[in-house]
């Protein structure tokens, strides 16, 4: 190695040493990088990065051309990934992600969607998955053989599926066998018995803590375009709250309307303002006029509900604490995805 080149490699380590201490960023190397050419012209010089996908640190390395090869330069911190190391965590092109290093397959995401189809994110229910997986083997919940009975049973209950014949006809439209249907059920019945486990003694004092949440209002709702067309049923109907029925006779024979005429509606549930307004009502009265999805509701509240401790009331608190759970699990999870590292994100895939 020439003494020309003996100190531009020198150099070349001292600038990738300077860049880990001060974290530049790209535009910054590029620009020293720049300057670390001008100072050695008579040697080809190059600079490759990447910034990990997950942690967001950035790596760079830098190529200096000898007399019969090239010498790849690399620095890096007792804390970080070596080079030679990056790029091994790709090793199964059926891996999607991993979660605390537990990986998730395509397989089971593709098995997942039939249940995130009508959720938000599917990417968080992705890792709520493994999130859930791992804490069942972790904790050793145990699925019986009468648990699992009571599964199929309410499987075949659910697709209407009466005879041997139909859960076969069944189980050959989707591509499954008996051995994967019990296991996908099995893994039902764990992720519902964990549920109450995380739950399990916190239900009712939850409750009381968020009691306002749980009051319901009974409601007879008609749903409209728009807003000046609510206004004037509203007008015209505030002083006949009687005839409120008859016009949604009108509405559903003339006009085709859609959706629930009567509901039963939890305060926790609604939009602040919504909720307002229709608390806020003396039973048999009109609610003021209140945007809903793309149109408006006109709503004749019919009685108000105290909050009550009931069998369906520990159900809503249960989603409530199991959601909070996973939250928490989310957030000190180490969730590394493997569907393209340019654009990977946090939690990278939204189902619309």
């Amino acid at each position: 190695m020439t003494e020309s080149l003996s100190e531009a490699v020198r150099d070349a380590l001292a600038v990738l040493t300077k860049w880990r201490e001060q974290r530049l960023p790209a535009e910054e190397a590029q620009e020293s990088f720049q300057a670390l050419k001008a100072r050695h012209p008579a040697h080809w010089m190059n600079m490759v990065w990447e910034q990990e996908t997950y942690g967001g640190t950035l790596h760079y390395d830098l190529l200096v051309a000898g007399e019969t090869g090239t010498y790849s330069l690399s620095y890096c911190a007792d804390e970080e990934t070596p080079w030679p190391a990056r790029g091994l965590q790709r090793v199964n092109e059926s891996l999607v992600l991993r979660v605390n290093d537990e990986p998730v397959f395509i397989t089971e995401v593709v098995t997942s969607l039939d249940h995130a189809w009508s959720t938000l994110h599917v990417g968080r229910h992705l890792i709520n998955m493994s999130l859930i997986d791992q804490e069942i083997r972790n904790s050793g919940l145990v699925v019986t053989d009468e648990e699992l009975a009571g599964a199929l049973l309410g499987f075949r209950r659910k697709r209407r599926l009466f005879s041997v014949e139909e859960v076969e006809r069944w189980m050959a439209e989707h591509g499954t066998t008996q051995v994967q249907l019990e296991q996908h059920l099995r893994e039902d019945v764990a992720r519902q018995k964990l549920r109450r486990q995380v739950a399990a003694g916190r239900e009712e004092e939850w409750f009381q803590h968020h009691r306002a949440d749980f009051e319901r209002v009974q409601v007879a709702r008609l749903r409209v375009s728009h807003q000046d067309e609510a206004w004037r049923l509203y007008e015209r109907l505030s002083g006949k709250p009687e005839q409120f029925l008859e016009q949604a006779q009108v509405d559903f024979l003339e006009r085709g309307g859609t959706g629930e005429l009567f509901a039963t509606l939890r305060r926790g549930e609604l939009e602040p303002e919504q909720a307002g307004r229709l608390f806020s009502t003396e039973p048999g009265h009109l609610a003021e006029p209140v945007p809903s999805g793309q149109g408006y509701e006109l709503v004749r509240v019919l009685r108000l509900l105290p909050a009550r401790f009931d069998e369906a009331t520990r159900e809503q608190v249960r989603d409530v604490l199991f959601e909070q759970w996973l939250a928490e699990g989310r957030r000190r999870a180490r969730v590394e995805w493997f569907w393209g590292a340019a654009e990977a994100a946090e939690v990278p895939a939204i189902s619309l």
